[in-house]
């Protein structure tokens, strides 16, 4: 009974070990695989946002991304009035597969840089990506030229 019983746990430490290194292969490959497809333009639009004082309705975001990661972003924010369009430079990088971006500089008057904020990639093929960030998704899709 007992060479049984450490029979069964070595098994099942063997199989533990063999999902966790297929987990970590799976993760790297995706890493690797990701990473290389993300150079291009990527676009991220948001209609009927949430009312508030000085809210925008709406919001299109433009990313133009190098091969190393680094970015040039363009975001248009059109409230009732006005339309607010700010420039945002940084770099997107996936490791773990998680999504980290750092905004290295900003037109916006009110966003502090440099920053860098971290989110799981949850969806990603071909055509786009969703990142969840703790707050919210993000839905990039990819612009075809």
């Amino acid at each position: 009974m007992k060479k049984l019983t450490i029979i069964g746990l070595l098994v099942v430490v063997v199989a533990a070990c063999l999902l966790l290194y297929w987990r970590h292969v799976t993760v790297v490959r995706f890493d690797s695989d990701f990473r290389r497809q993300l150079a291009g333009v990527w676009l991220r639009a948001e209609d009927d946002l949430p009312r508030g004082v000085g809210m925008a309705l709406s919001m299109r975001c433009t990313n133009t991304v190098a091969a190393d990661g680094s970015f040039v972003e363009l975001s248009w924010f059109r409230h009732s009035d006005r339309t607010n369009t700010y420039q945002r430079t940084g770099t997107w990088l996936i490791q773990n597969g998680h999504f980290i971006e750092t905004v290295k500089t900003s037109t916006n008057p009110t966003e502090v840089t440099p920053h860098s904020d971290t989110g799981r990639i949850v969806r990603a093929d071909a055509l786009g990506f969703t990142v969840r960030w703790p707050k919210a998704d993000e839905i990039w899709q990819r612009v075809i030229q």
